[in-house]
């Protein structure tokens, strides 16, 4: 599926020139040799009629907003499989469709420590990935028993209680330094420490590179993130996570309706 978005992606936007340089060549050239009575011929009734749908399609895509469907629980509890989300270009800066390379911005503008991101997924930029930002370049981040300490100060932390899935797991206050201040946010842990835990202790404390970023899952005990694959490069964002406008559960069984038209901080 995700390779599936990927090469439709690839062929909107290569139909928006070619529909468009079609239109072009009929009203220039082939027009002209036409009377009125003729039937437009196939390849330009056609183009005449995608030109408009791909034009604005990839426009919005490329340059605005796009949707995403979340495929697993690794941003539990702010974003659970089945959600369906709306991105804001903007947010990251104006790019180039295909390379994603900036356009009227610096590496790094607009990428605030705390951002949920869609990025292109560092081992496969045909598959888009969804995480926390929480490390920005500079930043001195470590992460031990599942506390994350940034710049030498350590994350407040406070309980809230059994998770929803699974309810082994506890949903946990997490409280992160930002540009404005501090926002707050609920991640997901396991009661207790995993093999992971100790397999990425080893790697912290680590000091992040200019023009890349550290991105974890909330639900950090069964999240494949940064931890794991490394940095994020400032080209392989996407998006910053806006809002949930529907999610399939309550299309197809009824649950999780009240998630609807509920922004994502």
């Amino acid at each position: 599926m995700a390779n599936l978005t990927y090469f439709i992606s690839i062929a909107i936007i290569i139909a928006t020139p070619i529909t468009g340089i079609i239109l072009l060549l009929d009203r220039f050239f082939w027009q002209k040799n036409r009377t009125d009575q003729d039937k437009l011929p196939a390849l330009v009734d056609w183009s005449k009629f995608l030109f408009p749908v791909v034009l604005f399609v990839s426009v919005l895509r490329s340059f605005i907003a796009e949707p995403y469907i979340i495929p697993s629980g690794s941003m539990q509890p702010t974003l659970y499989e089945g959600d369906m989300i709306v991105a804001n270009k903007w947010s990251f800066g104006l790019r180039y469709p295909i390379t994603n390379k900036r356009i009227f911005s610096e590496r790094g503008e607009g990428i605030e420590r705390g951002d949920v991101a869609i990025f292109k997924y560092p081992k496969d930029e045909r598959i888009n990935y969804v995480k926390r930002i929480v490390g920005v370049p500079g930043d001195k981040v470590d992460y031990r028993n599942k506390r994350l300490t940034i710049n030498d100060v350590p994350l407040e932390y406070e309980k809230l209680g059994p998770a929803r899935d699974p309810e082994e797991d506890l949903f946990i206050r997490e409280t992160m330094p930002s540009k404005e201040g501090t926002i707050d946010y609920t991640i997901q842990n396991s009661r207790y420490l995993t093999d992971a835990d100790f397999f990425v202790a080893a790697q912290f404390p680590i000091i992040i590179p200019e023009g890349k970023y550290l991105a974890m899952g909330d639900n950090r005990d069964n999240s494949a993130d940064s931890r794991f694959w490394g940095f994020v490069d400032d080209d392989q964002m996407l998006a910053k996570a806006n809002f949930i406008w529907m999610n399939y559960k309550c299309l197809f069984k009824f649950k999780d309706c009240d998630r609807i038209f509920t922004t994502i901080k």
